[in-house]
């Protein structure tokens, strides 16, 4: 009797049961269950742009005093992503503000593209990703920061931002 109530524990914890609210179990030869992220949109009125945000992961501080944006947090503090459009007072060129988004850092990705650069890569044990426009006299700007061990979590959440990120 020990053996066949052992039998069917390890049968359903290997291989899954869909009678247990509130867990899930891979089956075998399944796709694993995939958390779904639901992303809400930040738009900024005074500098005119929007960008998605992952709801319940990066939780919004609130906008800043002068409204040119907003820092996002995770609940542990290991991941903040700011956002934020300023003017370009002292005309500043995009390559001279990609130039400036590289230093003192170790970027193992860049790009430089029409009216937009993206730096990547890491500093002090964690992955840094910035991303920002230039529109007419307006810079805007998206740049996250999170731990290295986290990034299978925060990887595709990146992407998705760095793609939402309009202005």
């Amino acid at each position: 009797m020990v053996h066949l109530i052992l039998s069917i524990t390890l049968s359903l914890l290997l291989c899954g049961s869909n009678n247990l609210p509130g867990r899930y179990f891979s089956q075998p030869n399944a796709t694993p269950h995939i958390q779904r992220v639901t992303y809400r949109t930040y738009t900024n009125v005074r500098f005119q742009y929007s960008v998605s945000y992952p709801a319940g992961i990066l939780i919004p501080q609130g906008e800043s005093t002068n409204s040119d944006g907003q820092i996002f947090r995770s609940r542990d503090r290991h991941a903040e992503m700011r956002v934020f459009g300023r003017y370009n007072v002292q005309d500043e060129t995009l390559q001279s503000a990609f130039n400036a988004a590289q230093e003192g850092k170790d970027v193992t990705y860049k790009a430089l593209k029409g009216n937009f650069y993206v730096v990547s890569g890491r500093q002090n044990g964690k992955i840094f990703y910035e991303k920002t426009m230039l529109k007419g006299d307006t810079f805007k700007t998206f740049m996250i920061e999170y731990d290295e061990s986290e990034s299978a979590k925060y990887d595709p959440i990146t992407a998705r931002i760095a793609r939402s990120f309009v202005g």
